[in-house]
């Protein structure tokens, strides 16, 4: 679920990225809910996940949410297996490189005492996963990595295939459909709606599946791929907003990968505009998560923003940490991690909960 061309077929991805990516997940796998209680999950092939009630199984740990807050972007300091403990909490913001969380990084300030990240404050129960095959096992496995580096069972409702704005809305293949009503009214929570924290993909289907054309020629020469991804973007406002007004305080959202060219596997053979793409999608998901764009590196990957009042959004860049080792973190399908890239994804999203103190 990378880059992707846009093409117009199917395509399920999630969104709020610059939807662009390519080849979010193709295939459709049950998304893996929490079911049950007291941590047990089960997995239906495509029912509504069902939520547990706190359980310690791999996914994220509760904690205090309320990512902190920023109107402009604030980068963080990158790496795939960074962890930056006890990071900035509500209302701190970053903004030079290697920024760390409660530190003044505007010129040569002298750094400041990190702000306490209250624990505890965010249940496993309120913290909903949504996206597509990058998350869901066994494609991409971000997921079910992810609920294992922060010991928690998450309510997962992602599912392979899904997008963000293509397709039939009244399915769980459609991103915003597994938020309202999945998650919402899921029967098997005892309080469904009480959601504070997201954790999501979203996009590359819509150009993997919905609109190949993206494929092999980019944006803006390809205005369909234009408007495909204009469409996801359009999509990922409207729940963003929709989500701030049922509670939710943080939104943690990863966008793909750079894929290979060559094609292959899932991906047309060649895709040659698949990068192209997905780079074009970046600063237009950039500046819907954190209100402007800004430069990605190794030290530098991800921004903060308040997109909606009272919701902090969080974006990854994942393409620094993938350069120069496709062959070892992109399956065989030139579209999904392998566990080791599946990992960096992990470290990347967890460094930035811990920084921002979401979810701990």
């Amino acid at each position: 679920m990378t880059i992707g061309g846009l093409g117009s077929n199917a395509g399920s991805g999630l969104v709020l990225g610059a939807l662009v990516v390519a080849a979010a997940a193709c295939s459709s796998e049950s998304a893996h809910a929490p079911a049950g209680s007291n941590g047990s999950s089960s997995s239906s092939g495509g029912d509504h996940p069902s939520g547990t009630d706190a359980g310690s199984m791999p996914g994220l740990g509760s904690g205090s949410s309320g990512a902190a807050a920023s109107s402009g972007s604030s980068s963080g300091s990158l790496g795939p297996a960074s962890s930056n403990d006890g990071g900035g909490t509500d209302g701190a913001t970053a903004t030079g490189d290697n920024a760390a969380p409660g530190s003044s990084e505007a010129g040569g300030d002298a750094p400041t005492t990190a702000p306490t990240c209250v624990t505890g404050q965010v249940t496993p129960n309120e913290v909903v996963m949504l996206g597509d095959s990058y998350l869901d096992a066994p494609w991409g496995n971000v997921g079910p990595t992810i609920m294992m580096k922060a010991n928690a069972m998450y309510r997962h409702y992602y599912i392979g295939a899904a997008s963000l704005a293509w397709g039939n809305p009244n399915t769980q293949f459609y991103i915003p459909y597994q938020f309202d009503p999945m998650a919402l009214t899921d029967p098997a929570v005892q309080k469904p709606a009480d959601i504070k924290v997201v954790i999501m993909d979203g996009g590359g289907n819509d150009v993997l599946i919905g609109n190949t054309s993206c494929e092999t020629t980019a944006p803006p020469a390809n205005t369909s791929c234009v408007t495909t991804i204009q469409n996801a973007i359009d999509e990922a406002q409207t729940k963003m907003q929709e989500m701030a007004q049922k509670g939710v305080q943080s939104v943690v959202y990863f966008f793909y990968p750079h894929l290979d060219p060559a094609g292959g596997g899932i991906l047309l053979t060649p895709a040659p505009a698949v990068n192209d793409t997905l780079d074009y999608a970046y600063p237009l998901a950039e500046q819907m998560c954190c209100g402007t764009s800004f430069t990605s590196s190794a030290t530098n990957y991800s921004c903060s923003g308040q997109p909606v009042a009272g919701l902090t959004c969080v974006f990854i860049d994942t393409r620094p940490a993938f350069e120069g080792h496709l062959a070892d973190y992109i399956k065989s399908d030139n579209v999904h991690p392998t566990q080791a890239g599946a990992q960096v994804i992990t470290d990347l999203v967890w460094a930035q909960m811990q920084s921002h103190c979401i979810a701990q």
